[in-house]
């Protein structure tokens, strides 16, 4: 819209958002610090930002289309293969394209990536203290940001806003040399995941606004799909050495291991010796089954 500013030098051009477009910032610009942004109390300025990221100020490259929606880099690599309507980059390399930010955003919601949020978004999880001691607790986070790495060899971090007694609770159960378990984390955009061991809290951000942002990291290598119960937990199962037959009874992953049944014949008997255990949906899982 072009707007006619007499007597202050002409006509100054300024973009109109919907009222979607503006809901949308919490998922597309997941960087900013949006708690800061709603605390801030009337006449103070906003605290500075953290370091400009590679891709400030230019449309989002495969990561960043990924922490859009909440998925790592492959997942838009293979959406990019398999799906032909996916907008084509804009700019960048064949290494890193660069993409229309609208145009992704489009594009992920017309396909059930994303959703428009309806309220402050908010992660839950529950802790328990290392070996077992103490009893578990639940916390909830505010706007969460969860970074799930695709190399086994680093960590995943979960990072978000929490009450200072929370905060407190949340690092004295952490502070074991052997750090704490996740028996069920529940965040927007993310399957429920449980860490078995090694959570520990790494960082407590005051924001100039008065909040609190609190970071937890664990090793990736740990991570694994949670169990349905509500007590929480990692589910293991097994990757089979050889594929399963159609005669399988036991229940299957999406990577293709299975959770053998004791009416299985193929399985329920020989588990030891037919397949590997590892965490439910963990990096491992993206291991063939030949």
């Amino acid at each position: 819209m072009n707007i006619d500013y007499k007597r202050q030098g002409g006509i100054t051009s300024v973009p109109l958002y919907s009222a979607e477009d503006v809901t949308l910032l919490l998922v597309t610009r997941p960087a900013m610090d949006w708690h800061a942004l709603h605390t801030l109390a009337p006449g103070r300025l906003l605290p500075a930002p953290g370091p400009r990221s590679r891709t400030a100020g230019r449309g989002p490259d495969t990561s960043g289309g990924g922490r859009i929606a909440g998925v790592g880099r492959a997942a838009v690599v293979n959406w990019r293969r398999r799906h032909p309507d996916f907008p084509v980059p804009e700019a960048g390399t064949a290494v890193h394209p660069e993409f229309d930010r609208r145009a992704v955003v489009a594009w992920l919601l017309d396909h059930d990536k994303i959703a428009v949020p309806t309220g402050v978004p908010a992660a839950t999880f529950t802790v328990r203290p290392s070996l077992g001691t103490g009893a578990a607790q639940r916390f909830r986070m505010d706007d969460p940001l969860l970074e799930l790495t695709e190399d086994a060899e680093d960590e995943d971090r979960l990072s978000g806003w929490m009450t200072e007694d929370d905060a407190d609770t949340l690092a004295e159960l952490t502070a074991a040399e052997a750090g704490a378990s996740i028996r069920k984390l529940t965040t927007p955009g993310t399957a429920p995941l449980a860490v078995p061991d090694a959570v520990r809290v790494i960082d407590r951000f005051k924001a100039g606004s008065g909040g609190l942002r609190v970071t937890l990291a664990w090793p990736a290598h740990l991570r694994g799909t949670a169990s349905p119960r509500t007590t929480g937990g990692v589910i293991r199962h097994g990757l089979p050495y050889t594929a399963p037959s159609t005669a399988c009874r036991c229940a299957r992953q999406t990577c293709g291991g299975i959770i053998p049944t004791p009416y299985c014949t193929e399985h329920g008997t020989a588990v030891e010796l037919a397949m590997e255990w590892h965490p439910a949906n963990g990096i491992r899982c993206t291991t063939p089954i030949h």
